[in-house]
């Protein structure tokens, strides 16, 4: 064993259910042994490290606006009436949403053409 060129042992334990679905990626990456698969996904596979806050921003804009038009709806059903003002609010708070959105667009076309920025 002292020739061999891979003589590091690396063990894992796996419930029934896990065990399957490691087996069932293991045959779709064409691997036909674990090490190999193992290999392939650690050695070979980039590692992303993904900033989620943009996203809780959007979720948090999404939320308000969303909000805010169910209370518009809601009082114009209610008067018939619907002030101008609250049109303007609701225009600004889309015009946000979309700003988020087209800086995440531009942050993920960036990564997929490989400038990570690093």
């Amino acid at each position: 064993m002292a020739n061999r060129f891979r003589n590091e042992r690396i063990e894992i334990k796996l419930t029934k259910e896990e065990k399957e679905v490691f087996e069932k990626k293991m045959k779709l990456a064409n691997c036909k042994t674990m090490s190999h698969f193992l290999r392939k996904c650690v050695l070979e596979k980039e590692i992303y490290v993904v900033d989620l806050e943009p996203f809780r921003n959007l979720q948090w804009l999404l939320s308000n606006a969303t909000n805010n038009i169910n209370q518009i709806a809601k009082a114009t059903n209610t008067t018939g009436i619907i002030y101008k003002n609250e049109i303007e609010s609701m225009n600004k708070q889309i015009e946000k949403l979309s700003k988020e959105i087209w800086q995440i667009h531009s942050l993920l076309l960036n990564k997929s053409k490989g400038n990570y920025g690093d």
